[in-house]
């Protein structure tokens, strides 16, 4: 988009080319990894030239819009034989596999229920850049910090199959020129009034049923009259636990008849999520086994929900999901 400012990147990071046409870009250089990082509404597109170029793709999150725009991505992978997945990385984070390795070994028993949030005092990522045009974000917070609270919840839970979806959306500060974050293309160079956009949702909330009787609630918000939060909680048959921004990682049972509680210290250097990611999908590429990445079910089924979150406020109802 902007050729001056990418070669004078190139130039200090001795990257030895630079394109603004990323189809030329894949013609000439036919890259084993393209990952995609642009605004929303580009990311079908943009994925499923590469894919169809003989590119792996990262794909950073939401994946899609819609349902049916990842799952034809994901046709798209497979009839090429390439490998996609999503830049959702907040599962690697310690205290979220901590809370994984938990649940695999037993310690909650049956996970029922479960409540995952972002929450931002002000954190609206500027009024100048895409993030708050619904023409090249097709939405706000929903599908920005709601795609990462999301995806934890439903990683710790081993992503069951979701039936019903109720959720509703609000701009209600953003929409008033409120709630900004302090960073975006307003920490540059801030934007006149006049200048400035905000038409996506700014909180988005919703109670979701599984297949499996499990239930879960979901709350994000890039700005709201209430302090920062930002936690995952489980509630299983055998144990609970509570686990949250500041890499904490607390955990709920009982032992001889007794009430516990188990505090696991988060790492000397927390892990760095996206690089952690990164080095997976790398890994995975060159066929290692246990190098874990987003799986294409477990994309289509984070999107599923999210997409149902948007028909659901929309029409001011429960969704039904359809079965696959």
């Amino acid at each position: 988009m902007n050729a001056a400012r990418a070669q004078a990147l190139a130039a200090e990071t001795a990257i030895p080319a630079v394109y603004t046409d990323y189809r030329k870009m894949l013609d000439e250089v036919q890259p084993d990894i393209t990952v995609v990082a642009t605004p929303n509404v580009f990311h079908r597109e943009m994925s499923i030239a590469a894919l169809q170029a003989g590119s792996n793709v990262l794909c950073e999150k939401p994946l899609a819009p819609s349902y049916a725009e990842a799952v034809e991505m994901f046709e798209v992978a497979r009839a090429n034989n390439r490998v996609l997945t999503v830049g959702s990385h907040m599962r690697f984070n310690d205290n979220t596999q901590m809370a994984k390795r938990q649940a695999d070994a037993g310690f909650f028993g049956k996970i029922y229920a479960s409540r995952t949030t972002w929450h931002r005092r002000s954190g609206i990522p500027g009024f100048g850049g895409w993030f708050t045009n619904r023409e090249l974000a097709a939405g706000g917070v929903l599908l920005d910090l709601g795609v990462h609270a999301l995806d934890r919840a439903l990683y710790i839970m081993d992503f069951p199959t979701p039936v019903t979806v109720s959720g509703a959306v609000f701009a209600e500060l953003g929409s008033r020129g409120r709630g900004i974050g302090g960073w975006g293309m307003d920490s540059l160079q801030p934007v006149p009034v006049e200048k400035r956009r905000f038409d996506v949702d700014d909180m988005a909330w919703a109670f979701v049923r599984f297949d499996t009787g499990a239930v879960l609630q979901f709350q994000v918000a890039w700005a709201a009259n209430f302090p920062d939060f930002w936690t995952t909680e489980l509630f299983g048959t055998e144990g609970g636990a509570l686990i949250d921004e500041r890499n904490k990682a607390e955990f709920y049972t009982t032992v001889n008849g007794a009430d516990a509680v188990i505090q696991v210290p988060p790492p000397g250097t927390p892990a760095q999520s996206y690089g952690v990611l990164a080095a997976n999908f790398v890994r995975h590429l060159e066929g290692d086994p246990t190098a874990e990445i987003v799986t294409p079910a477990q994309a289509l089924i984070s999107v599923q929900i999210v997409d149902a979150i948007s028909r659901s406020a929309q029409a001011g109802r429960e969704i039904e999901i359809a079965r696959a």
